[in-house]
Formats: C-alpha cells, structure tokens, sequence
C-alpha cells in the first residue's frame, strides 16, 4: 500500500507537469543522449516489444492470460485485477493531449503511433505482463532461492521495453515513467489487498485456517 501510494503520488505530480508544459527540455536531452546509444542487434528485440504492447497486445495478454489459468487457476482475481491496470492509460490519454516526440528535438523518430504521447501504454503492458507471471508463476514453480534470479529477469523485460519506447521516438522519457507509476503502483495497489492476493502470496495459510475453523 505504502509503494502505491508513492507511486500515486508521484504519477499525480508528474502528470500536472506534463499537463501545465508539454514539451521539457530534459525530455528531449534524455531522449538524445538515449538515442546516440547503439543498440546494434537488439533492434529486433525492440520491434517485439512494440509487437507484443501494440499491435498484437491482446494476443500477448491472451496468452499470459492462458499460462497463468494453466499453472495457478487460484489467481484468476489478481490476474484480473492487475489487468485493470490499462484503464489508467485509457483514461489519462484522453485527457492529457501530448504530441509525440519530433526531429529537430529528437535524433530520430522511427515509430508513429496515433493517439497521445502521455501515458506510455506499452509500459504499463510489460510491468503487467513481467510482475504478474513472476507472482502467479514465478513465485509457485521457481525454487525460492533463483527466485531473486526471476526477479532480476522480470525487472531486465521491463527496463529494455522502456528504453526501446524512447528509443524508437515513440515516447517521452516521462511518458514511460509515467507508464512504470501506474503499472508498479496499480499491481501493488491489487496485491495489498488480500482477497485477492492471498490465494496467490499465501495459499498455504489459508487452508490452514479452513483446517482451523472445520476443527474448531
């Protein structure tokens, strides 16, 4: 609750600036020095994450979706509940209008999405798909000593999906803070509350509890 709180109100601040100021100039000088980073074979990579939090989202949510109902059917409500978390993009990108990044104040400009430049959709996506197959999957299947291991990976996918955000031009440095706020603070949000976390984070203290109440 603590960390969504934070992130609430960091997204809140983050939000009146780029309502009040569209265009920063940190942004574009983050967005360069970005830029002037040779990537070399992840380009591949980065069409990928554009794929998988673009074109073809709801196919990659299907099919998390379906993993996650295979391997742990007990988390079908946090499963449900964190993918709520894109309503935040839906409702921030109708009201804050914020052009996309341009030549001159960018080095280059390689993806042309419609729509608004604030929230950055993509981001939301892949903190939701990292984080809730680490925790409905991860955390059940992966012997807890690698789990940090999963952890490291599942941090890694969102990171390079971020960086691959700006760097193709398609969105401000902001715009994908933005979209790490509300995914980080909207799933942390769902997992504080237990009736719909318990049955992923602690399956075995509620039956025990069952065990309780049936001999008491």
């Amino acid at each position: 609750m603590i960390v969504s709180a934070a992130c609430a109100v960091a997204l809140a601040g983050l939000t009146i600036l780029v309502y009040t100021s569209p265009f920063l100039a940190i942004d574009a000088s983050i967005e360069r020095a970005f830029q002037s980073i040779s990537v070399g074979p992840l380009t591949p990579v980065f069409d990928f994450y554009r794929q998988i939090g673009g074109p073809y989202g709801l196919y990659a949510e299907a099919v998390v979706f379906a993993i996650i109902l295979v391997l742990n059917r007990a988390s079908w409500r946090l499963l449900i509940a964190g993918a709520l978390a894109s309503g935040w993009y839906f409702a921030l990108v109708s009201l804050i209008i914020r052009p996309r990044p341009a030549v001159p104040d960018v080095l280059r400009v390689t993806e042309h999405p419609g729509a608004s430049s604030y929230p950055s959709g993509h981001t939301i996506l892949f903190v939701f798909y990292a984080v809730i197959l680490m925790v409905c999957v991860g955390m059940k299947y992966i012997p807890r000593r690698w789990q940090p291991i999963g952890w490291a990976i599942a941090v890694l996918f969102v990171l390079v999906g971020a960086f691959s955000r700006v760097y193709s031009g398609a969105h401000w440095p902001t715009d994908v803070l933005a979209g790490l706020l509300i995914g980080v603070g909207w799933l942390s949000l769902v997992m504080s509350i237990r009736w719909i976390s318990d049955p992923v984070l602690e399956p075995g203290r509620r039956g025990n509890e069952r065990e309780s109440r049936k001999a008491a």
